[in-house]
């Protein structure tokens, strides 16, 4: 039996993931990685190209291992990322166009993810660079085709209109998830 579940939080921006990691983790008793890029000064400063992508993917593994190491520590069984393969690997796509290489390992991280939908209203942010409600629905196409393509890996679409029932939807997901044989066997 498994001691631990981690958890990939997903979607396109402004679709509440960071809301929802800071939620689930509380109501879960678990420890939260936060999306490094957030915090990228080339991310800030809007100067990113590919290869800073694979250096991205790489320190949000490590910043997902780091919470796993904490969560050890702490006697922790749940571990929540605000951020994951699928967001790298269609940034990579959508912006320049190309594969990102060096995903393997942050692909391999989560045992679930939950897939923000994108029906919550665009809010601005510095970040932020998709306000047209078009490409918010081509993008988030995407991202369900991204993680169907990925056969033995479970995901759930999380599509509350608030971040109340998003994160019951949320909660019920993982507990369902824990519950499953494959996840017990």
């Amino acid at each position: 039996m498994k001691s631990h579940i981690r958890i990939a939080i997903t979607g396109i921006e402004s679709t509440g993931k960071t809301t929802l990691a800071k939620a689930l983790a509380e109501v879960m008793n678990a420890e939260k990685a936060d999306e490094v890029a957030r915090y990228d000064t080339r991310v800030q400063n809007k100067t990113i190209d590919l290869h800073d992508l694979t250096r991205l993917a790489a320190a949000q593994l490590e910043a997902c291992c780091a919470a796993e190491r904490r969560a050890q520590a702490a006697g922790k069984s749940v571990i929540v990322s605000d951020s994951d393969v699928t967001v790298i690997r269609l940034w990579g796509r959508w912006t320049f166009g190309a594969e990102v290489s060096g995903l393997t390992g942050l692909e391999e991280w989560a045992d679930l993810t939950l897939l923000c939908a994108a029906n919550l209203p665009w809010e601005p942010d510095p970040l932020r660079s998709l306000p047209d409600a078009n490409d918010r629905k081509q993008l988030h196409q995407l991202y369900i085709d991204d993680l169907q393509s990925r056969k033995d890996h479970p995901w759930t679409l999380i599509d509350g209109f608030s971040q109340e029932e998003r994160l019951e939807q949320s909660v019920r997901a993982v507990q369902s998830f824990r519950n499953a044989p494959a996840f017990n066997g």
